[in-house]
């Protein structure tokens, strides 16, 4: 079974989010009723209700309500969650800047540019006039909107939760007007405040990844590629390692050009067979260096539950195939446990302290201190750092430090599935390494909350996977995406990291 089958069996799938469109009366303010002429009454003439289609996700857009001829952006250009949406006047500001995410089958969720929250409505709400505001990409169903472009070149953009369809309540012509959700007239002439233009600004949403050169030589790992890429840096020599079988390995010299060199470990270590079903297919390496020698954590899984446990193999060098295994699993999870120990990640604190975080869907995230010396937990005592309530899946999780604070990178939504992949990276952080850690809106990661950090572009599907690397020129977040170019194919993807002035990853 190969790693798409197994991460997209380990994982649960999508809430079914779509619901018919409310059929009802005209709105006030909405447009008028069939009109009366001499020798008899006209047929209702039905407004342009639209045709479903695709936008793209290359590039960033403005959104143009046609009646009042704003933008829509954010109130106050606040990065609180929860936020209303508005309308403005076209200054140029980053909150009027939106990326349009696909999230299934001609579905997305809209993300704004200024704060990487998404578009949402108010608690829910299935209901007409409910405001339309921002929220943290959590999962829930009023995230998911579709597009119907309209005969004169606009667009309705309907949530695929209520069924009703975003507008500029009333037709109002200023920046007090409610952004909300109406119902679509059903006869007569359809509201041009449910009426949306949509203009590119050609400009890509996020910086494309580094460009790199992986050279393949081993039979399967050509087709396999990279996944969960993790890499350290020994002296002038990085190693790359990813999933699968006893772990690959890649060597680089200049960050841009890698060989392959084999793999992590001599050979499989005997305790993961039964975690794997015999599979030898290892999981997300974590490499990290720790007073001259170098711990590599990683997983043994099932397939489909949470039967899953967590090595760690020391090396003297950081070199493949120098790695010691510990010969027994650090954590596991079987079929009762609430958590899933997968997805290692060491981290050091400010005091010297080694921890480990891990976990993947049920229960998300947790962390456990280890021993500084031998890597292994000291205790059994898990804290909880991520969740998503809608078990719409988070995972992945790498803890670092910048400046005065502990950052939790993270990975939502779905992996392994191509171009159709619907993974993103997620951040929030914390002034202590166990928690709490909220995102840039205020929202706790045990709640949903993660600033958005990457998502889809263009070529770039289903980013995630991801590490932190500091080095010479800064800090570089290392993860995986599915190529559009080379058929969906994994793809190792480097990005330097900025930092905005009050203390958030950006993407460089």
């Amino acid at each position: 079974m190969n790693y798409f089958t197994n991460r997209a069996a380990r994982t649960r799938g999508n809430v079914c989010l779509g619901t018919a469109m409310a059929v009802c009366a005209l709105l006030a303010g909405c447009g008028g009723g069939g009109s009366a002429s001499t020798g008899g009454v006209t047929p209702p003439t039905s407004p342009d209700q639209g045709t479903l289609t695709s936008v793209s996700d290359s590039y960033q857009y403005k959104i143009e309500n046609v009646a009042s001829s704003l933008v829509l952006g954010i109130a106050g250009q606040s990065q609180t969650a929860g936020a209303n949406l508005a309308q403005e006047a076209d200054t140029g500001s980053s909150d009027a800047l939106w990326h349009f995410i696909p999230n299934g089958s001609l579905e997305y969720n809209v993300e704004n540019l200024l704060t990487h929250q998404v578009m949402g409505i108010s608690s829910a709400s299935t209901a007409a006039g409910a405001q339309a505001l921002q929220w943290a990409d959590n999962g829930t169903a009023d995230h998911n909107w579709a597009f119907y472009l309209l005969t004169d070149g606009n667009y309705l953009i309907k949530n695929l939760n209520s069924g009703f369809y975003l507008e500029d309540a009333n037709s109002g012509l200023t920046a007090t007007a409610a952004i909300d959700q109406g119902a679509r007239a059903t006869s007569g002439t359809g509201c041009t405040c449910q009426e949306w233009k949509l203009t590119s600004t050609n400009t890509s949403p996020y910086s494309n990844p580094i460009a790199v050169d992986v050279t393949y030589t081993a039979p399967d790992s050509a087709a396999i590629g990279i996944h969960d890429p993790s890499m350290v840096k020994a002296g002038s020599t990085y190693y790359l390692f990813s999933t699968h079988s006893k772990l690959y390995a890649k060597m680089s010299t200049d960050r841009t050009n890698f060989s392959e060199d084999g793999f992590a470990l001599a050979s499989i270590p005997a305790w993961t067979t039964p975690f794997t079903a015999g599979s030898n297919d290892l999981w997300a390496p974590d490499a990290s260096e720790h007073n001259g020698q170098y711990w590599l954590y990683y997983a043994a899984s099932g397939f489909g539950l949470n039967t899953s446990g967590i090595g760690l193999a020391i090396s003297p060098s950081g070199a493949p195939g120098t790695y010691v295994d510990s010969g027994a699993p650090l954590i596991t999870t079987n079929t009762a446990s609430s958590f899933n120990a997968i997805d290692p990640a060491s981290v050091v604190d400010a005091s010297g302290n080694a921890w480990l975080s891990f976990g993947s869907w049920w229960s998300g995230i947790q962390i456990v201190r280890v021993d500084n010396t031998t890597g292994l937990p000291t205790s059994t005592n898990y804290t909880q750092l991520a969740y998503h309530p809608t078990n719409t899946g988070i995972e992945g999780s790498y803890i670092y430090q910048h400046g005065g604070y502990y950052y939790l990178f993270a990975s939502i939504n779905n992996c392994c599935q191509g171009t159709s992949s619907t993974y993103r990276i997620v951040v929030g952080r914390s002034s202590n390494v166990n928690g709490p850690y909220t995102d840039r809106g205020g929202l706790a990661l045990t709640q949903g909350g993660g600033t958005i950090l990457l998502s889809a572009h263009g070529t770039i599907n289903g980013p995630g996977g991801q590490t932190v690397l500091k080095d010479t020129d800064g800090d570089l977040l290392v993860y995986h995406y599915y190529d559009g170019n080379n058929n969906g194919a994994p793809a190792l993807g480097l990005n330097l990291l900025g930092w905005t002035a009050d203390g958030w990853p950006t993407i460089q």
